[in-house]
């Protein structure tokens, strides 16, 4: 099982192994969204309405589902009148503050999970443009989501570049002589042969 976190910086071998990371990172999200989805789905039923009145009752307290409000800072929008602020801690002991709660993690979860098929997109069209062959990568995730990849040459593509060269000059084939040489050579074993013939008969 993956971990997902925050922020992390992950190493991979080939831009097949991210794929298949991100694909695993998917899934997670995926049973986490499940998860929450069916507690929410029992908090719903366990009250009697239906989604729709409960998003009516959000939407009267101030809360959003479908579109994430932001202040000007960037800041999420204030939460309903059922949450109590504590420097800056929010706390609720009311239930439309756990739905309120599920319904915005499900949402984040949406996000990173559309975000993460986003990048895989991109991997998949340049694994199949041949890109990724002999590299490794170092990828910045925030939150699972890759932010930013770091390309380098692949070590086992090193090590293999490095065999093949040392292949290359250390196992050269001894060069085939030459017809010069050739004759040059059974000159001098045809005069060795009748030295030792002129030896013996003496």
């Amino acid at each position: 099982m993956i971990r997902v976190l925050p922020v992390e910086i992950r190493e991979f071998s080939s831009i097949n192994e991210l794929d298949e990371f991100l694909e695993k990172e998917i899934a997670w999200y995926q049973a986490l969204l499940e998860e929450y989805g069916e507690t929410l789905g029992s908090l719903l039923r366990g009250q009697g309405l239906s989604s729709e009145e409960v998003e009516k009752i959000l939407k009267e307290k101030g809360f959003s589902r479908p579109v994430s409000r932001k202040g000007k800072k960037g800041r999420s929008a204030s939460p309903s009148e059922g949450w109590f602020s504590y420097k800056g801690l929010l706390f609720s002991a009311d239930k439309q503050g756990r739905i309120e709660m599920l319904f915005e993690s499900i949402e984040k979860i949406e996000n990173a999970i559309n975000r993460i098929k986003e990048a895989r997109t991109l991997i998949e069209e340049l694994q199949k443009a041949g890109f990724g062959l002999g590299l490794s990568f170092s990828v910045y995730l925030v939150n699972g989501v890759p932010e930013r990849i770091f390309v380098q040459k692949a070590k086992s593509a090193a090590q293999k570049y490095k065999l093949e060269l040392f292949l290359s000059t250390s196992m050269t084939p001894t060069p085939k002589p030459s017809k010069i040489e050739e004759a040059e050579n059974k000159s001098e074993e045809s005069q060795e042969k009748s030295g030792k013939e002129e030896g013996a008969g003496k």
